[in-house]
């Protein structure tokens, strides 16, 4: 095992200032700030919607710094540029990511800030209490060298500021307590990526219902060594003695699962799971469906979200368990599962495509008739297409038909989620960019020819056999690297001239390594 030391807090330093902005001290390679930033630059008043904001992008970079007390390797110039104006809230930088990223933020008054892992596992974080108005020059930098295909996220959402009930809800509002496990570092069973973001990015979606769905939320979030089955099954258990009538417990799983005894029971494994003790070390359908009988027995609702391989079992286990309740006064129970119970379940890299299709939906995604609400029924549309266009964006052929059902006493109509008004933010438009462009093909089955067209700004168009892609492509020395579907799809190459050629990769499902394939192109001479 790897020990370094960690850095949990925004660290601050002040460096010289020129023409308002902070630089490098002479004779050293540093970020520049007066750079133009290579994913653009955004607009954003307090008060912003849709909140957060995201850009997809490729941390990293040449240079290796030390600015506001952070070891990192940063490009020169910022990836991205926030003209901010403040008001009431406080605002909030984070990446997420499946490798160690790190951010480096040059605020208005020409100071640098950074963190290492303070958003948790391996995510940076820096939380500015009484931020100024101004240009916030934002370097999304990497632990070690190399580039990731990384989210930044921008958000005001804090205790201080809630996100406004766009309907009115009568009544009291419900409390939600939400149970969020994934493993990705299995120690007797494959190792998956990004389970430990689905986690993350669940109780996000939760969490962000704060003041509109639910009174207050609760997260308990295990993630990897936490994530064992006792203490699973502990906290799950523990429901019973939180919340009260009408209340909303949440248990959301991402790993791996499987089914045995006949393919008639459907289990996950926890991370401790260990083959020698089978029977011990996995958690069963019935373990989860008899802990959610007793939470429905009090009145509350049971939410279980699974993202693993054939969790769709769970559903077909669960056929007494929901019939249970019917009556319109009792609470019931939701099962919301990544795929049929004779399929896998695919994992994407920085994501799980039915984790993230669910938080998409709650995020605003699945309002389909634009009411403001997100249904249940709304959230059973949106998934089932947004999960195969996950898929398909990621290049994976196999089917996953999620599952999303309830119990008769809950009604199709009934809200999760509340969307909010969203409202464009102040975006400048982007200048008319002149491409290179390069054509060749690739050795991936049943595609062929392959083209990019790749824009100074880092955004790079692709166009195979069988699809038309946007992505983002950063430059290091001779070495090349294209990211597309959020970072699921990778293509890394040397230039040789007028020739870029290397490998790719793109997932798979769960069970299977990622896939990899060789691909050449060459600079078109019309430039």
């Amino acid at each position: 095992m790897n020990f370094r030391s960690r850095h949990v807090v925004a660290v601050l330093a002040v460096v010289a200032l020129a023409a308002g902005r902070a630089t490098a001290q002479p004779n050293q390679a540093q970020p520049n700030p007066n750079l133009k930033p290579t994913y653009g630059s955004v607009r954003l008043k307090a008060g912003f919607l849709p909140d957060p904001f995201t850009k997809d992008l490729q941390a990293g970079g040449q240079l290796r710094t030390n600015l506001g007390g952070v070891k990192a390797y940063v490009a020169k110039a910022p990836d991205v540029s926030l003209h901010y104006t403040k008001g009431q809230y406080p605002l909030t930088f984070t990446v997420k990511s499946v490798g160690d990223t790190t951010l480096l933020i040059n605020l208005p008054d020409g100071t640098w800030v950074a963190d290492d892992d303070s958003g948790g596992g391996l995510d940076p974080l820096i939380r500015i209490a009484q931020p100024q108005s101004g240009r916030y020059d934002i370097f999304v930098g990497t632990y070690r060298k190399g580039l990731l295909p990384a989210t930044l996220y921008i958000t005001e959402l804090d205790a201080a500021k809630q996100p406004p009930p766009p309907v009115v809800v009568k009544g009291k509002l419900p409390d939600c307590y939400v149970l969020s496990a994934g493993v990705d570092d299995y120690r007797n069973a494959n190792k998956l990526n990004g389970c430990l973001n689905d986690a993350r990015n669940t109780a996000a979606a939760f969490r962000a219902q704060t003041g509109s769905m639910f009174r207050k939320v609760e997260v308990q979030t295990l993630l990897d060594a936490s994530a064992t089955r006792g203490s699973i099954q502990q906290r799950l258990q523990g429901f019973t003695k939180q919340g009260a009538s009408r209340d909303y417990m949440v248990l959301f799983l991402s790993g791996h699962g499987g089914r045995t005894n006949g393919d008639k029971t459907w289990y996950f494994l926890p991370f401790d799971f260990h083959p020698s003790r089978f029977a011990d070390t996995v958690l069963t359908d019935r373990q989860i469906l008899d802990a959610g009988d007793a939470v429905v027995k009090q009145k509350k609702h049971f939410v279980v979200i699974v993202d693993a391989c054939f969790s769709g079992q769970l559903h077909t286990t669960a056929q007494p368990y929901l019939g249970r309740y019917k009556g319109s006064n009792d609470a019931g129970m939701i099962l919301m599962l990544s795929s049929a119970p004779h399929q896998t379940s695919a994992a994407l890299g920085n994501f799980s495509a039915f984790a993230k299709a669910l938080a998409d939906a709650m995020a605003g995604g699945g309002d389909l008739n634009k009411d403001s609400k997100v249904t249940l029924d709304e959230i059973q549309s949106y998934s089932a297409r947004r999960t195969a266009q996950l898929l398909a964006r990621a290049r994976i052929k196999d089917k996953q038909d999620c599952i999303v059902a309830w119990s008769p006493s809950i009604s199709k109509d009934a809200p999760l989620a509340y969307a909010g008004k969203v409202v464009a933010s102040e975006t400048p438009k982007t200048p008319a960019e002149t491409p290179s462009r390069w054509s060749g093909d690739e050795t991936l089955p049943g595609y062929g020819k392959l083209s990019f067209a790749m824009y100074p700004s880092g955004r790079v168009v692709m166009v195979d056999a069988r699809d038309t892609m946007e992505g983002i492509w950063r430059k290091q020395d001779n070495v090349f690297t294209l990211a597309f579907a959020n970072g699921s799809v990778v293509y890394t190459g040397t230039l040789d001239g007028a020739v870029l050629s290397g490998t790719a990769t793109s997932p798979s499902p769960r069970q299977q390594a990622m896939r990899t394939w060789n691909w050449t192109v060459r600079q078109q001479s019309d430039q």
